[in-house]
């Protein structure tokens, strides 16, 4: 009786070796694949989530521009470049006095003074309380971001804030006054008759290389970023460009920003309204 070595040849080896093979290069191909997808996802996620916070938190400032004072390269006035934009934001408004004589509780009205007329003071109609404090500014009918930011022509600084009793018959009803150092006058009348109050400084955002900032500035060098901090990195161009309103239709900020890390890229345009009405 014979007995025989079951086994495999040579050639079952080399067959076994080489499927193997190709189903562990198919293996690889695919976990590669789906650990670069990944990859791109998470990179894609991060683009979308910094350029996010990034627009929103120039349009969330924006938003609060001061009429007529946002400053692009293409701006009235304005000597700047595309990748830069500056404005002055608001903080408060509201309607101011014009008339004269006496309130019900006995105080004299302060109407708010225009040229040639002169006050220190002017009541405010619209609230018992202001978010202004002093060393802010008020702003009246601004027209052009020329003479807000180098004269005063348009700005007047407040020295203090006070309240005055118009009824005689408790504090509930009391209206804000807002007080000069000196007397002063405003050039014409807003045609609305309301103002608009301003910190002491300047919003700039801009391009420094890749990266963009947020920085604060002055009404003399407002281009000239001071306490900037970083909002956004790896950003490959980005282009402001400003649409001017009227009385009757908002501005328009136009933001043009493409973001890219490692062949990623993303790209955003978006458009902020900015109420003109002053």
């Amino acid at each position: 009786m014979k007995f025989y070595q079951k086994g495999f040849t040579l050639i079952e080896m080399v067959i076994a070796i080489t499927i193997l093979g190709i189903v562990g290069g198919l293996a690889a191909l695919i976990i590669d694949r789906t650990v670069d997808g990944y990859d791109a996802t998470a990179r894609r996620g991060k683009l979308h989530s910094g350029v996010r916070l990034a627009i929103d938190r120039i349009a969330r400032e924006a938003r609060h521009a001061l009429p007529n004072s946002v400053c692009t390269y293409n701006g009235t006035n304005c000597n700047n470049t595309a990748d830069r934009v500056y404005f002055l934001k608001t903080t408060e408004g509201g309607e101011y006095q014009t008339l004269s004589g006496n309130y019900a509780g006995g105080n004299s009205r302060a109407a708010l003074p225009i040229t040639p007329a002169t006050a220190t003071n002017f009541d405010v109609l619209s609230a018992n309380s202001l978010n202004a404090s002093a060393n802010d500014w008020v702003v009246l009918y601004n027209t052009n971001n020329t003479a807000i930011y180098n004269t005063t022509n348009k700005r007047k600084q407040i020295s203090s804030i006070t309240t005055k009793d118009v009824d005689g018959i408790g504090a509930a009803n009391d209206i804000a006054v807002i007080n000069f150092a000196g007397a002063t006058s405003f050039p014409g009348h807003s045609p609305s008759r309301r103002f608009q109050i301003i910190q002491n400084n300047a919003t700039l955002f801009y391009l420094d290389g890749t990266d963009l900032y947020r920085a604060t500035s002055t009404f003399a060098a407002p281009n000239t970023p001071i306490n900037e901090q970083i909002l956004l990195q790896n950003v490959s161009s980005l282009n402001f460009s400003y649409i001017a309103g009227t009385q009757q239709r908002a501005s328009v900020l136009r933001i043009d920003l493409t973001l890219t890390i490692k062949n990623e890229s993303i790209h955003i345009i978006h458009e902020v309204h900015i109420q003109n009405a002053a």
